[in-house]
């Protein structure tokens, strides 16, 4: 699951590598983070990291979210989507992104 530099934490193990701009491997996947790497990734501007983690329970989580929040939160972010096609799979992954993190906020 990709996790914004904020909210990464040591012991945390990457999925994939981190690369720079130019594809200079930074830090191997299935590195174990520690505070010195974290310091080192906001040294180099990285925003995000894929780390290993429990997808499935992430989905059973969103899964248990009161369906009419669900549809309001989705309501809102929609209103933001009104001149683009959802049916684009990356639009339609974007709208989803945005319909978590704001699920997220209100929680």
């Amino acid at each position: 699951m990709r996790v914004s530099l904020d909210n990464l934490r040591p012991d945390m193990v990457l999925a994939a590598d981190i690369v720079d701009g130019g594809g200079r491997l930074l830090l191997p996947g299935g590195t174990v983070l520690t505070e010195k790497h974290l310091r080192y990734c906001q040294m180099w501007g990285i925003v995000d990291a894929e780390i290993v983690g429990d997808e499935a329970a992430e989905d059973q989580a969103e899964a248990t979210i009161d369906p009419a929040r669900l549809a309001e939160v989705e309501a809102l972010v929609g209103a933001r989507f009104v001149h683009v096609s959802r049916e684009h799979p990356a639009i339609e992954a974007l709208f989803r992104h945005c319909v978590t993190t704001e699920l997220k906020k209100r929680h």
